[in-house]
């Protein structure tokens, strides 16, 4: 049960910041391929016996990757409540243990960062840590790694972390006006944060390194 709340806390702080966290096949402001007529439980069904009909064939796991990755953020998007986190956290995890197959053959930044965030979801956050900051070494300018890290940094109370990722995906080029006003967003709600724990510490020092805004 503890395990559960903790799950939805992160999930309520997340719809707090009223974002969603992007991804390539999957956006909650509804940027999301087309399931063309059939349910997801269907498409998985039948990737999975093409798969086994060929099973080193990449493309196909990562189809299949994508669709449990659109499935849960789906079913999340919809109900965060503490009585869908077991069905959507399965979801998610069968996601991250294909992404993990194809990323042994295929490795580019759009599959680290889908993995990474479907594994922040299922609180696998060391593997999400590592997975985001990898996607970045790949393309330190993926405006989706940005974006989704520093959700994940907020997530866990790095505050001043959260705010280097925001303002870095504030100098990437071309990105919307939305886009811009969601970060900005994001960035004051995380300077609150910090003076937040400032207040709560107690004293007269300066918040704690990890969560200063360099």
């Amino acid at each position: 049960m503890q395990k559960k709340t903790q799950k939805l806390t992160v999930y309520v702080i997340v719809g707090l910041l009223i974002i969603s966290l992007v991804g390539t096949s999957f956006m909650f402001l509804g940027d999301m391929r087309p399931t063309v007529g059939k349910n997801y439980q269907d498409q998985i069904n039948s990737l999975k016996q093409a798969l086994e009909a060929n099973p080193q064939d990449t493309q196909i796991r990562l189809s299949l990757a994508d669709t449990y990755y659109d499935w849960g953020m789906q079913t999340l998007s919809q109900d965060m409540s503490e009585e869908n986190l077991g069905a959507t956290t399965s979801i998610l995890q069968q996601a991250v243990a294909e992404y993990q197959e194809v990323l042994k053959t295929e490795k580019n930044v759009n599959i680290l960062v889908d993995m990474a965030t479907a594994a922040f979801y299922t609180s696998q956050n060391e593997l999400a840590d590592q997975t985001f900051q990898e996607a970045l070494q790949e393309d330190p300018n993926f405006y989706n790694g940005l974006y989704n890290y520093g959700v994940f940094l907020y997530s866990q109370g790095n505050y001043g972390k959260a705010i280097e990722q925001w303002e870095k995906a504030l100098t990437v080029e071309n990105i919307s006006k939305d886009n811009q006003d969601r970060l900005e967003r994001n960035i004051k709600l995380a300077q609150e944060g910090i003076v937040q724990q400032f207040q709560q510490s107690g004293n007269g020092d300066s918040p704690d390194s990890n969560s200063e805004a360099k």
